[in-house]
Order: C-alpha cells, then structure tokens, then sequence
C-alpha cells in the first residue's frame, strides 16, 4: 500500500484528535469571515455618523478581519500546509497498542547508547514501519544534513534526518508496542511532541518507556550503570525491587524527551525513563555496552523475549579497542584504576563528577576517536 499523508485532504479516511481538532478550526475561521462580510454590509446600511470617521462597525470590522486572518493555533506551518500534514502513514495504524518506546539521538544519546538499543529493538522483534514525520519543518539542513548514498545500480538516492514509527505485535494478538526513532529537531519542539503524542494516541498509547544515556565518570571496564524514574506506582516498585530508581534532581537545560514526556504527563500519560551511563572520555566512540545495559532492562520491564546476547561481540570489540588504546598512556591508565576503585566503591550511589587532576579527558577523548577511527577503517570490526 503506497504512503499517504494525513491532513484535512484525508480526514473522512482517518479520523484523529488532531483532524477534528483542524476542522473545527477551519469551520471557526470560516465563521470569522462570514461574520467579518456580515459586518461590512451592516456598515454600509448604517446612517451617516456611523460611516468611514466612526469608530463602530468599521473597527468591528476590522478586528474581525484580523482574527479570520491569523493562522490557526493547530497549524504553524508554511501557508498551506496543516500540522499532520508532517505526518506520513505507511498503512491503517492499529488501535490497541498501549505501550510506546521512544529514543531520540542528540543532547541524551551518549555514544548512540539509546539509538543504538532502538534499533537491535526494532530488528529482533521485526517491528513494521507505521509512519514517519516529515523533517522539513524541524530540521535546520545546514546543521544536520542529508547524506547521498549510492544503490548497487549506481542509482544516488537522498536520505533525510529520520523521524520513524514501528509496531510489534505478538503473535498472540495481544497488546503490542509503538516504537519511536529520531533525532533531536532544532525548532517546533511543541509542535514536534504534540504530532508524535498525536500518533501514540491515535494507536493507543497510555505509557511512555523513554531510552537515554548520559556522560558520567565511569571506567569502561565496568558493567555500565542505568538508572530509572517513573510516574507509574508499578513501574517504580519494579525499579526499586531493581536498584535503579532514582529521584530526579536535575535542573537546567533539558532536550526534547523530557519536553515530550512533559507533554504526555499533561495527557494522563504514565512515563518511565531509563538512562544509561557511558565514559565522559569516550563522548565520540558508539558505545554498544550501553545500548546493551538498555535494552536488557528493556526486556524484563516488557517481559519481551529477545537475546540481548547478540550485542555480545560488538561489546567486546568495543572494549578491547578502548583497553588498547588506554594501554598507549600511563596517565590515562592511572586515570581509568581510579574510575574503577570509585566504580567500585560507591556500587549504590549516584555518580561522581569527572576528576582531573593532572589527566586532560578531553585529551583522551579525540585521542580514543582517532584510535578508534583507525581500527574501524583497518577492519577491526
């Protein structure tokens, strides 16, 4: 079945909140400008004083020709176009998918950990593309831009930043999962969070799992920590019984999960984030041993039979690269026992900030990536 967009064009096929809420938008404004005309004719009929120097009609006129003017508040988009205009359906969604997984890449993707887990989800439970969103309005192409790659025919096709929906659903038919991919949009963050909500709800959606990972002062030798929170009674008791629950206390700049969480919460939505903790000097390397940690709670908190196991030889390729390129500087090998001793030292605490001392992390960091970078072109991997 070939794409189609969902808009006011394609309203009497699917019939979303967000349609009617287009619709009756539309229907207003139409109001508007029957009652601006309306007003224009009783102006001219009135007496003399009431003619172009009154300040009646006229200014009641005039305001009304301003608001039928404005856009609507559902749609910010170029004249023309409509909010789910963004939104393009691969097929009919399904209705009774209660459970939606997001991962964005960007401000909380250290090492590609979330994305990464996203997609070993979205392949080991052959999950079906649902829809995407359109990135033209959300993107800034200068800044994130399309990569040209070439078919075995020799044939360049585009490819866009992505922003994707899948749907599992198990063989026994009962309720399955809406999975979600896609980077961080540079602008319409509010209009960005309300289509995806659009799209969980018009699928069913009632709770939120959200994957992300953050840098923090941990040794790559280490099992990679997660933490979690929730807004479910249940989700937090399953967390506590886990270890990972832990009280939000951040304050500052947030990126665009917690905005969509923010979001879901103002719909009765239940949320539970999971975070990842990945090697402040490792920022550039993709860190499967993180995407792992991911997606192994992932499974228990689902109780979804995957083999997490299969992620395996990526992570051991991945720490042994990062062991020999540790193994080239004596002050970054000292650096790493320390991370150890305090890893190992403080198994029940939040994490400690990076210290320096006499190591220069970030010096480690690009050197980390040039050695990675070289190992992955000597076909290391």
């Amino acid at each position: 079945m070939s794409p189609r967009r969902v808009g006011l064009s394609a309203r009497v096929v699917i019939h979303d909140a967000s349609t009617r809420v287009m619709r009756r938008d539309a229907l207003h404004t139409e109001a508007w400008k029957a009652a601006a005309a309306a007003a224009r004719g009783r102006s001219a009929d009135r007496k003399p004083q009431e003619g172009p120097g009154s300040s009646g009609g006229r200014r009641r006129t005039a305001r009304l020709e301003a608001i039928a003017a404005r856009p609507s508040e559902a749609s910010r988009f170029p004249m023309g176009r409509t909010m789910m205009d963004a939104v393009e359906f691969h097929r009919e969604p399904p209705s009774n998918v209660s459970t939606l997984v997001t991962a964005f890449g960007g401000w909380i993707d250290a090492g590609e950990a979330a994305t990464g887990a996203m997609r070993s989800l979205v392949r080991q439970l052959s999950a079906a593309p649902l829809a995407s969103i359109d990135p033209e309005d959300f993107f800034d192409f200068t800044k994130v831009r399309p990569v040209v790659r070439l078919t075995a025919a020799g044939e360049r096709v585009m490819r866009w930043p992505r922003s994707a929906f899948w749907t599992w659903q198990p063989p026994e038919r009962d309720a399955g999962l809406l999975l979600f991919r896609g980077m961080e949009p540079h602008r319409l963050w509010r209009t960005y969070a309300t289509l995806l909500l659009d799209v969980a709800a018009r699928c069913g959606v009632q709770r939120i799992v959200s994957l992300g990972a953050l840098v923090a002062a941990v040794p790559h030798t280490r099992p990679p920590r997660v933490t979690g929170s929730s807004t479910d009674p249940a989700w937090h008791a399953l967390l506590e019984a886990w270890g990972l629950s832990r009280r939000p206390s951040y304050e500052g700049p947030t990126g665009i999960a917690s905005v969509v969480l923010d979001a879901a919460r103002r719909r009765g939505m239940a949320s539970l984030t999971l975070m990842g903790q990945a090697p402040h000097y490792l920022q550039g390397a993709t860190n499967p041993a993180v995407s792992q940690a991911l997606l192994t709670y992932v499974t228990r908190l689902l109780d979804l039979e995957l083999a997490v196991s299969q992620l395996d030889a990526a992570v051991q390729v991945f720490r042994t690269q990062c062991d020999q390129a540790v193994a080239q500087d004596a002050a970054t090998q000292a650096y790493v026992r320390q991370l150890e001793q305090d890893y190992d030292t403080t198994a029940d605490e939040a994490p400690r900030p990076p210290r320096h001392d006499d190591f220069n992390p970030e010096q480690l960091m690009h050197e980390l990536e040039d050695f990675l970078r070289q190992e992955r072109g000597g076909g290391a991997e």
